[in-house]
């Protein structure tokens, strides 16, 4: 085994036992299970390449391993997902041959349907980088009325499930169309939801602009199309690239070395896919942990809200009790019609308690009440226009809504009434202490991941 496998896997490793450690227990107090990301994932570390029509990133890919392997053109060329991976030997099979393949990972992708996998191939090539990582070509990106209208698969759910699957994204646009197609939209704002930490934006063909007032235009129009779309605080890097040696009809006024430079970066980058399975890695241990940190607080505080509405009506019984009491004893009232009426009015303090209750434990699994729990505990971080805690809450919406309806305020934390002001306070000092060392793990795992980025490995 390479320093390399033996580093990274000495890294996964490490990952496991941090969330073994620090966020098992309290995701299992919440019967959360573990994420997907976490899992092993088999196969090679794959670098998915996505873009408009004519973006290049056929181009690209025939660059980047030497050879004409992929069809080029300025109209649409293809509508299917390629996957391109190392074999002694050039050889293609289709998609109803890969997804039924005992060796590929693929048989997920048998739900898209015939018309999927008609554009489906897998191609492999006898090229040193493809020992190392597997690339995924996929179809040009246009202005389609529908999902599945012109395509025949739905294929902004493709998309999302190839880049779940990836460790690098490579997403290209072209001076033509810098973030004009519907498609285009539609993939930033669903499908690569939550994996801008894998994404590698390009503004490809720049040797195409013949002056830099052309090329401002174009990159401020990107700019301004991407900061609508993407979930981050700050606006993440583009890389402004084009392939030497490309034939065109128009003049090359831009002087063209800094874009080799940034050629050479995403070049890079793509032989790093390992490396930056790791890191993705890690990444999802920070979200995970953050993830459950929120589930937790949030369902606390719906906790809060039944506790404190089931100690109001307590409170009422008492100062009926006591009011009674004071009647009887206080001023001298005769007990045999002050003791019925207390009991009465109990009996309906009780039923409209119960009643109150029970709505409340029904309310509680409807996005209404727990956004506004949401609110209340983050509300410091809402006021500062925090996007990734709007979309890690997105994440865990789902996980909350189920954990309300199977079990309610009214039976969590998974302990009896007389021991939940323990366990709540317990939990609340346990999810504390997650995120605390969950965080400084992080930080330190990251930091090995960068020492190997730097030693070349």
């Amino acid at each position: 085994m390479t320093e390399k496998m033996e580093a990274l896997q000495k890294l996964t490793q490490q990952v496991k036992q941090v969330y073994d450690r620090w966020i098992r227990s309290v995701a299992e107090k919440f019967s959360i299970n573990p994420p997907e990301e976490l899992a092993d994932r088999p196969g090679k570390p794959t670098v998915l390449l996505l873009g408009n029509h004519s973006s290049g990133k056929s181009s690209f890919i025939n660059y980047l391993l030497g050879q004409d392997l992929q069809k080029t053109g300025l109209a649409p060329i293809d509508d299917g997902f390629t996957v391109i991976c190392y074999g002694p030997t050039h050889d293609e099979m289709d998609g109803h041959a890969a997804v039924t393949h005992a060796e590929l990972s693929y048989q997920e992708f048998e739900r898209f349907g015939k018309d999927f996998l008609t554009r489906f191939r897998v191609k492999t090539v006898p090229v040193d980088l493809l020992k190392e990582v597997t690339l995924i070509d996929s179809p040009g990106m246009i202005d389609s009325a529908s999902r599945t209208v012109g395509r025949g698969y739905d294929f902004i759910e493709a998309v999302r499930t190839f880049a779940e699957r990836a460790d690098l994204i490579l997403f290209f646009f072209d001076p033509d169309k810098p973030g004009t197609t519907g498609e285009t939209m539609e993939v930033f704002t669903q499908s690569l939801a939550g994996q801008e930490h894998k994404l590698l934006i390009l503004l490809h063909k720049v040797d195409l602009f013949e002056n830099l007032l052309d090329f401002a235009r174009v990159y401020g129009t990107l700019c301004w199309n991407l900061s609508k779309i993407i979930r981050t605080k700050d606006m993440p890097h583009i890389y402004v690239t084009y392939l030497p040696n490309q034939k065109t009809d128009r003049p090359r006024t831009l002087p063209l070395h800094d874009f080799d430079r940034a050629r050479e970066e995403v070049i890079q980058q793509i032989r790093r896919a390992p490396i930056r399975r790791t890191d993705n890695l890690i990444t999802a241990l920070d979200l995970e942990a953050r993830r459950v940190a929120m589930i937790g607080r949030v369902g606390l505080e719906a906790v809060r809200r039944y506790e404190k509405e089931r100690w109001r009506w307590i409170g009422v019984g008492l100062l009926i009790a006591i009011l009674a009491a004071v009647a009887i004893w206080g001023f001298h009232l005769e007990p045999l019609w002050v003791i019925p009426i207390g009991l009465l009015l109990e009996a309906g303090v009780v039923l409209l308690g119960w009643h109150r209750l029970q709505s409340l434990q029904q309310q509680a699994s409807q996005d209404e009440f727990l956004k506004d729990c949401f609110r209340a505990v983050y509300s410091w971080e809402l006021a500062e226009g925090n996007r990734e805690v709007e979309w890690i809450w997105n994440k865990a919406l789902v996980d909350l809504r189920r954990l309300m309806k199977e079990f309610g305020p009214g039976r969590l934390p998974h302990s009896p009434k007389w021991l939940r002001f323990f366990r709540t306070w317990g939990l609340k000092k346990r999810i504390e202490r997650l995120e605390r060392q969950v965080s400084n793990q992080v930080q330190q795992l990251r930091k090995q991941v960068s020492t190997l980025f730097q030693r070349g490995i």
